[in-house]
């Protein structure tokens, strides 16, 4: 099996948290977002939208880092990841795609935003996405309802909050309280530690 992906990736980091999780060794082969590799012919035979990560397994080649989190939690069932309860699996799919669609790109934005000359910068939209991440983590609070993980227990609704949390908090973003200690609790697992280096 290998893992196809960048260390800055946060969805590279959520599959390798993934396969930590589960401790199922991948090789981690290296694409180079900085320089490019991700649109060399021979990378874009593998995923065709020039972004990572890809997982190759066997003759299975997958994209897209929720579908690759849900094909290693239904393959490899001992870790717990996925539970079996349809309701419970329906709410963690929820989770799946909020974080991407809606948690994420506000995030992904003011970030870009913020890296311009301050003369260039769009004063309105930075206000408006900040006003878009404080209520997603609103959101992230009122779920979380005084428990310590989104389903009650770990599952890959927490994974895949994790290293976008922590990159809102790298980037100097206030988190409310329960977030905070929500963070905190996911970051403290052996699983996110293994994977703060690249190997090699």
């Amino acid at each position: 099996m290998q893992l196809h992906g960048y260390f800055r990736s946060g969805n590279t980091r959520k599959v390798r948290l993934c396969l930590a999780e589960l401790g199922v060794h991948c090789e981690l082969v290296v694409v180079d977002l900085s320089a490019g590799a991700q649109r060399s012919p021979d990378y874009l035979r593998l995923n065709p939208n020039g972004v990572v990560p890809t997982l190759v397994d066997g003759n299975l080649v997958l994209w897209e880092s929720s579908a690759i989190l849900l094909y290693l939690a239904e393959k490899y069932p001992h870790g717990g990841l996925l539970p079996q309860a349809l309701d419970e699996r329906a709410r963690i799919y929820k989770w799946l795609v909020w974080q991407p669609a809606t948690f994420n790109p506000p995030r992904q934005r003011l970030v870009a935003e913020l890296a311009k000359p301050e003369a260039a910068r769009d004063v309105q939209a930075i206000a408006a996405l900040r006003a878009s991440i404080d209520r997603n983590l609103e959101i992230l609070a009122e779920s979380l309802g005084g428990n310590d993980y989104l389903l009650g227990r770990y599952t890959l609704a927490d994974l895949v909050m994790l290293p976008h949390l922590a990159a809102l908090k790298d980037s100097g973003l206030a988190l409310p309280g329960t977030v905070r200690h929500y963070l905190d609790r996911l970051a403290a697992r052996p699983a996110w530690q293994a994977t703060q280096t690249w190997p090699g």
